[in-house]
């Protein structure tokens, strides 16, 4: 009878330490503050923001020259870049009070990344003032989402044009 009894003592000890775990997972859900979800996206931007500006060096000079072919490979990649950031920053837990505002960031940021894929297709048919309108609007979107997330106080996570260029 010993044994039986310290089995059932080790899995209710088990379960409550899954409790426990459930618990305490739930509760730091709920209170993701703006300030700690900030520190998180940025670690996950820097580096991405750091690759998106290697990747475009000397785009412009590229577009000028008429070396589309090459500049839509640089937009292509930033557009690669651009995309698995967005992915994984969407994944992250959310502060529950922000919950519309980023929503509509990240509506603004998609948009970005298709401005970017299709400013690489034209550039790759040639079609040099066709991407000068998308760019436009890329840089326009780029405003609107930085908008919608000034009070958050982002820097790697935010747009900045001289990132593309």
């Amino acid at each position: 009878m010993g044994r039986r009894m310290r089995r059932i003592g080790v899995v209710w000890t088990a379960a409550v330490v899954g409790l426990c775990v459930i618990v305490a997972a739930g509760s730091a859900q709920e209170t993701l503050t703006r300030k700690s979800y900030v520190g998180d996206l940025e670690k996950v931007c820097r580096p991405g923001a750091e690759q998106t500006r290697r990747a475009m060096d000397g785009v412009r000079d590229d577009v000028h020259a008429n070396r589309l072919k090459v500049a839509s490979r640089k937009f292509g990649r930033a557009a690669s870049i651009f995309g698995r950031t967005i992915r994984t920053i969407s994944a992250r837990p959310r502060p529950a009070a922000d919950t519309a505002r980023l929503r509509k960031w990240f509506t603004y940021l998609k948009r970005q990344e298709s401005y970017l894929k299709q400013i690489a297709v034209q550039l790759r048919r040639g079609r040099e003032i066709k991407a000068q309108r998308l760019t436009a609007r890329f840089i326009h979107n780029g405003n609107l989402a930085n908008n919608t997330t000034l009070a958050f106080g982002f820097n790697f996570c935010s747009f900045k044009f001289s990132r593309y260029g």
